[in-house]
């Protein structure tokens, strides 16, 4: 490997961010209010739309690995490799998903077909611009600290991302019209454009392969990546995981508009929910400095599902709520900087146990895990809300869907994210003493090749 000056300066950190930033609104949308949007404002059948999030999945399946695949051989330009990328595919991506959320409105006749074609086409776009993104942070420098920092940055930028829709999106679309999803869309879409593009044009590709047949591998050889028990073991648990927070964030709406009476407080505890996590984020490095990745993340799953546990006591207390999202901030401020760095970690693992460097691939495996769980995670709430009595724009709904969506947003959010705390507590192999003797054998030229 041929390396540049490491070090990452404060205007390159910004851009990162930035590009980091600029991912958040097009997943996190979909997650939170896309099956709220189209149930009440379009009048779609809810059941319709968790097929379509399952089969979306299945096609993201084949297009997540080769993706991946076809990025890690893309060519060395002088913007680099994954930058050039990031900018094609945030355009492509922004343009389908303004026709994901509108199209079916725009048009009189085939709104199914619409939602389906752009959805099925939002899976290949995206991982254009989300692979590429992924695959940044191992380019950008070879040195330990910076990548930590990098990570941290990354998680930040997912993070306050995240929050900032969390706290804005409730605000704006509280009215339920067409014109306030339109404020919303649009605004994120312009916010994903500028961002996105401003950070790749930031960043710099300083880390580059030597284009060597030894560190090439073929397509087969990138599912076999898979066989590793580091990867295997973490996106099992983040499988878990991502579909467990995904669930209580994708019926969030749900709860807050039908069991609490007000879709505004969603706000409010979102922003306490924020604060935490960036305290949390603060600490978890000099945590996992001390006591490792693996002990801190774990640490992080646990304190997130007490706070879980503690919404059974009563789930329409407030004070429970906020009590469960400071519990859930200080989880998720552990889990969101280290996942990166864990997965940076099982990128080099790959590379020890068979001498080829595969950014694009892990990170693709990793995309594949992490949507596929969105696409468990939002067929749950549309196949729980038929199955029911869910009905479309009515301010009362049925004592069942009442507890159906009370089972979806706290108690199936649980057992899952419990178990991938079982997962990754009793399986992951990588501790900080492992993770130091990768590095060292990497460095010195070394492999189990």
């Amino acid at each position: 490997m041929k390396a540049k000056s490491q070090k990452i300066g404060a205007l390159e950190k910004v851009s990162f961010f930035l590009a980091n930033v600029g991912n958040i609104p097009l997943m996190s949308l979909l997650s939170s209010f896309f099956t709220l949007f189209y149930t009440t404002i379009v009048g779609l059948d809810p059941a319709a739309l968790g097929t379509l999030f399952l089969i979306s999945k299945v096609a993201d399946g084949i297009s997540d690995p080769i993706m991946g695949y076809f990025l890690d051989k893309f060519p060395v330009t002088k913007m680099g490799k994954f930058r050039p990328m990031l900018i094609l595919g945030t355009v492509i991506c922004v343009i389908n998903y303004i026709f994901l959320w509108f199209g079916a409105v725009w048009s009189p006749v085939g709104k199914y077909v619409i939602v389906y074609i752009t959805y099925l086409l939002l899976g290949w776009t995206f991982d254009i611009m989300d692979i590429s993104l992924n695959s940044l942070l191992p380019v950008m420098t070879a040195e330990n600290k910076e990548r930590n920092s990098l990570s941290l940055i990354k998680a930040l930028g997912y993070g306050l991302g995240g929050a900032a829709i969390s706290i804005l999106a409730p605000i704006i679309v509280a009215s339920g019209t067409l014109e306030s999803y339109y404020i919303l869309i649009f605004g994120s879409m312009a916010v994903t454009l500028v961002f996105s593009i401003l950070g790749a044009l930031g960043v710099k590709e300083r880390v580059t392969p030597k284009g060597t047949d030894d560190e090439r591998y073929s397509l087969r050889e990138l599912f076999q990546f898979l066989r590793f028990k580091p990867v295997w073991t973490h996106f099992l648990t983040i499988l878990l995981s991502t579909v467990g927070t995904s669930l209580s964030s994708g019926t969030g709406t749900f709860f807050y508009t039908y069991i609490m009476k007000d879709l505004k407080l969603m706000s409010g505890v979102s922003v306490v929910s924020l604060v935490i996590t960036l305290l949390g984020m603060a600490v978890a490095p000099v945590l996992a400095n001390k006591l490792g990745k693996k002990n801190v993340f774990l640490a992080g799953i646990i304190v997130a599902v007490g706070g879980s546990l503690i919404r059974f006591i009563d789930v329409r207390s407030l004070l429970l709520i906020y009590l469960g999202a400071v519990f859930a901030g200080i989880g998720g401020g552990f889990i969101g900087p280290l996942a990166y760095g864990i997965q940076a970690d099982n990128t080099m693992y790959v590379q020890y146990k068979t001498g080829k460097r595969a950014e694009a691939a892990v990170a693709s495996l990793s995309s594949f895990v992490s949507k596929a769980a969105q696409g468990v995670a939002g067929a749950i709430p549309g196949y729980m809300l038929a199955a029911t009595g869910f009905i479309g724009g009515a301010a009362q709904q049925p004592q069942s869907v009442e507890g159906g969506i009370i089972f979806c947003s706290i108690m199936l959010p649980l057992i899952l994210c419990a178990a991938a705390g079982l997962v990754f507590g009793t399986l992951y192999p990588l501790g900080k003493k492992e993770v130091d003797e990768i590095t060292l054998a990497i460095e010195q030229g070394v492999s189990t090749k």
